[in-house]
């Protein structure tokens, strides 16, 4: 099995440290009722390495605390010196909570909003990245069947070799061109290079310009994109002066690797990247739904169904936004807020075919066809949607122009 931990926000962490401590206030004696102001809430038996009042400041919280910053200011703090400065400026917090908890300024509104949010930020992360996924790693079967699905995405690029020689007038550039067709040898691209060429840079190397795919860069030529835009497909040898810019080059393509699918091995840490946001995010909304079993959701006042935003003004307004991540999360409020209108099962089978159409995610897209299947089994989408789930890997499923067309007819 495959471990991936996420990684919760710094600002996050230290406000969910802030949380777990302040829910143990009750058990620290020692604080005088002070929630503790550093540390993780856990049991501390290092040495005291500094008191305020009755507030004891240990050297796992001085620890604690440097790892919590940020690289830039875990620096200022670096050596003796650095956690000297360090444990000052923990007592100076300590006496400025204190004196905020003396004023009773934790029941000012703007304080007590803030602490209320970043409680509610803390958690929320805490269960995103944390509780969801915890138990529910996936395995390297999950990421291979990912590599299947979408091949297409694990291209090695075509690469290209090429030497130039970059001039500042065409006049110039065509007198280099002319000289390197009367004489084309390796010497004389080199002496012409030398006469002609202003790229100081690249003449260092032999006017070479190294390897270069479609979609990356050539550090010594200007405007680069302009110049591998009209330089890859040339053929083998050498071609008349193309302009980039305000410069003249005449390009000399020496040698080139076709593109070709990668293997599973080489595409392993892209397909991890390209596959745990939406692995991850499809954990958050099944345990979002699941969550409504436990916790029953009412919608009330202005917003009850029937007298708030009907479900077919939502699907209205999923259909004109162009984002595909907030066109789904209409479709998701219409089956999770109004699971008994006529059109939540629509709204499913629209969240199946976004997935399809705009991702190319068919496991996603079996996610909603799933929830339609087992949640409405009377729908007249019914029929359609075990179809198209149990036809997802069929070359015609992607893009379809209708259930129609997938089927044949």
């Amino acid at each position: 099995m495959v471990i991936i931990r996420r990684t919760l926000p710094v600002v996050l962490i230290l406000a969910l440290g802030l949380l777990l401590a302040s829910c143990q206030e009750r058990n620290a004696a020692s604080n005088n009722g002070i929630f503790p102001i550093f540390g993780n809430g856990g049991q501390d038996i290092s040495e005291v390495i500094a008191t305020v009042g009755d507030i004891s400041i240990t050297q796992q919280q001085l620890d604690l605390h440097y790892d919590e910053l940020v690289p830039r200011l875990q620096n200022k703090y670096n050596g003796p010196e650095g956690r000297q400065l360090l444990l000052k400026d923990m007592v100076d917090q300590t006496l400025l909570v204190l004196g905020a908890q003396d004023k009773g300024l934790e029941n000012r509104d703007e304080v007590a909003r803030t602490l209320i949010t970043q409680r509610r930020a803390a958690m929320t992360a805490a269960m995103r990245n944390i509780g969801v996924p915890e138990g529910n790693d996936p395995t390297e079967d999950d990421f291979q069947a990912f590599f299947a699905d979408n091949r297409k995405e694990f291209m090695q690029e075509g690469m290209v070799h090429a030497r130039h020689i970059e001039c500042l007038t065409l006049q110039e550039a065509e007198q280099a061109y002319q000289l390197l067709k009367d004489d084309y040898s390796a010497y004389n691209f080199m002496k012409v290079a030398s006469d002609f060429s202003v790229n100081r840079v690249s003449l260092a190397d032999n006017a070479e310009l190294g390897w270069y795919n479609r979609s990356g860069v050539v550090p010594m030529i200007k405007d680069s994109k302009t110049f591998i835009a009209l330089t890859f497909d040339l053929p083998l040898g050498l071609s008349r002066p193309i302009q980039v810019a305000d410069r003249w080059h005449v390009v000399e393509i020496l040698d080139r690797t076709p593109g070709r699918p990668m293997t599973y091995s080489e595409a392993r840490t892209l397909v991890q990247d390209l596959m745990m946001p939406g692995y991850f995010d499809g954990l958050v909304k099944d345990y979002l739904r699941s969550a409504r079993k436990t916790y029953p959701v009412s919608l009330l006042g202005t917003f009850t169904p029937g007298q708030g935003v009907e479900p077919d003004v939502l699907m209205s307004r999923a259909a004109m936004v162009s984002d595909p991540g907030v066109k789904i999360d209409y479709y998701r409020m219409i089956y999770t807020d109004f699971p008994e209108s006529e059109r939540a099962d629509d709204a499913l089978f629209m969240c199946a075919l976004v997935c399809m159409d705009t991702w190319q995610d068919r496991r996603l897209a079996k996610r909603y066809l799933n929830i339609l299947i087992e949640e409405y089994p009377e729908s007249d989408m019914f029929e359609d949607a075990v179809f198209l789930r149990d036809n997802l890997y069929n070359p015609k499923a992607l893009n379809p122009e209708s259930i129609e067309q997938l089927r044949g007819k």
